[in-house]
């Protein structure tokens, strides 16, 4: 039996979840500073844990919110493509004890 059979048989039953790509967007307190790409990976990479990988990270900068978050009015967006067996549960713990990270949506791209 070839590796990759075993691979695909332990796949289909359900022994090694299957790597997805997700998208995950990110709103930062304004107070943080994430201009250096180096800071903005490591956030991302702390909400993510080990579950998966981070492969990009993209900072759309400072907006305006639409309504206050956690009495914020501004924040700043990053956008972050990952790799791995993501949990959304998982991300919004997270996030909820890390003070800099304001709200957060995963999305599974296919």
């Amino acid at each position: 039996m070839e590796a990759n059979s075993s691979l695909d048989f332990a796949h289909s039953y359900g022994k090694i979840p299957p790597m997805s790509t997700y998208e995950l967007v990110v709103l930062v307190a304004p107070s943080v500073d994430m201009t250096e790409p180096k800071t903005q990976k490591e956030l991302i990479a702390k909400l993510v844990g080990e579950r998966g990988s981070v492969k990009e990270v993209t900072s759309l900068g400072k907006k305006e919110l639409a309504y206050p978050i956690m009495k914020q009015t501004m924040a700043t967006y990053l956008v972050a493509i990952l790799e791995g067996n993501v949990k959304s549960a998982e991300l919004e713990n997270k996030a909820k004890l890390m003070d800099d990270v304001l709200r957060l949506m995963l999305i599974v791209k296919e």
